[in-house]
């Protein structure tokens, strides 16, 4: 059978996250799979090639796992990713630096508890070449960038895909000239779009992407609000990095479980982890005064006749009003699943519940 490939990439910041990817993406593998991964160094050190070469090597000859380098010199025209770095746009150059057919490209902060082997074998529909889950919170292209979405004639409302788990097809995406398209989409308007390459990926490929089912790119707010501890998804921490900074709630306790498990444990003493906790503390206390705030602001501004100003904090009262009542709630459920998520059995080698 042909090997599964799979892309990442981390800077030494995201190490963690990406060590945790792997282990979960390998441990859950088809056995009878050899699997190639590459990996974007985006400033990863020796040491840490050095720890990713170990786990690989827990899986014998079945996994072969590359560093790659990324000329950054070829986004200057781009706006600036998060922490001033262009590594966020490493998805668009896998035509040009990968000869393969098809690959899985995969953030560096997802758990993965579902055989990748599956996804890589599927076929997309006809026309598409790209296969993804839409996004669980910017729903259209309107959403991104209004201004992109008119000038490029794309309808506001269309669908909109997270690209922090993706199916390329790589053959068609060099015919289409993908990765050129994307600089000039890139340099073109900057400063517009949200989203870095996952805007270039929505707007250029608008109409050439297959919709995958939710469980392979699971938001772990989404998880959170589970009654249950379904792990038969690919999770992914897209409002924040769990081995940096605390978001307290099941997918949490989760990727720390499965983290000491492979044997790189969440330092939970640095100052930002600290700082995240004491920001939490400050929401939860806040949380009635802001429902309370936004709500009289919404009046005030429905008064003085701005109806788009008072809906806006209308909606943003009524977030904070429910956030409140359900809190009671909220904290029992995620009681209960946080204590059976803490008696969780991970393999890194093979990791089952």
């Amino acid at each position: 059978m042909e090997s599964v490939v799979l892309a990442l990439a981390s800077n030494e910041r995201y190490f963690p996250g990406l060590y945790c990817a792997l282990a979960s993406a390998l441990s859950h593998m088809a056995r009878e799979r050899t699997v190639d991964v590459r990996v974007f160094d985006g400033g990863i050190s020796q040491t840490s090639k050095n720890i990713l070469s170990r786990l690989g090597g827990r899986f014998g000859n079945s996994v072969r796992l590359e560093f790659m380098s990324m000329d950054a010199a070829i986004f200057r025209g781009a706006t600036l990713g998060p922490g001033g770095s262009h590594i966020a746009y490493c998805r668009i150059l896998l035509p040009r630096v990968l000869d393969v057919r098809r690959l899985i490209y995969l953030d560096c902060d997802v758990l993965v508890f579902r055989d990748l082997s599956e996804l890589f074998d599927l076929k997309l529909s006809s026309g598409k070449i790209l296969a993804a889950v839409r996004d669980s919170e910017t729903l259209s292209l309107g959403d991104d960038s209004r201004i992109v979405t008119d000038a490029m004639k794309r309808p506001a409302q269309g669908a909109y895909f997270n690209s922090g788990v993706m199916l390329m097809n790589l053959d068609e995406l060099r015919k289409q000239n993908f990765l050129e398209r994307a600089l000039e989409f890139l340099e073109t308007w900057s400063g517009r779009y949200r989203f870095f390459d996952q805007s270039a990926i929505n707007f250029l490929l608008y109409d050439r992407i297959d919709a995958l089912p939710e469980y392979w790119n699971r938001a772990s707010w989404q998880f959170d609000e589970q009654d249950g501890n379904d792990l038969g998804c690919v999770l992914h921490y897209t409002r924040s990095a769990p081995w940096l900074r605390e978001t307290p709630g099941p997918a949490q306790a989760l990727f720390e479980q499965f983290a000491w498990h492979a044997g790189l444990a969440v330092n939970r003493r640095t100052t930002e982890f600290k700082h995240s906790q004491h920001q939490w503390c400050w929401r939860n206390a806040l949380a009635p005064l802001r429902a309370a705030g936004f709500f009289m602001a919404s009046i005030l501004y429905k008064i003085s006749g701005r109806r788009k100003k008072a809906a806006d904090y209308q909606s943003a009262a009524r977030y904070w009003f429910d956030y409140v009542r359900k809190a009671p709630s909220r904290r029992r459920i995620h009681r209960r699943r946080i204590a059976e998520i803490r008696n969780m059995q991970f393999d890194a080698a093979r990791s089952e519940m």
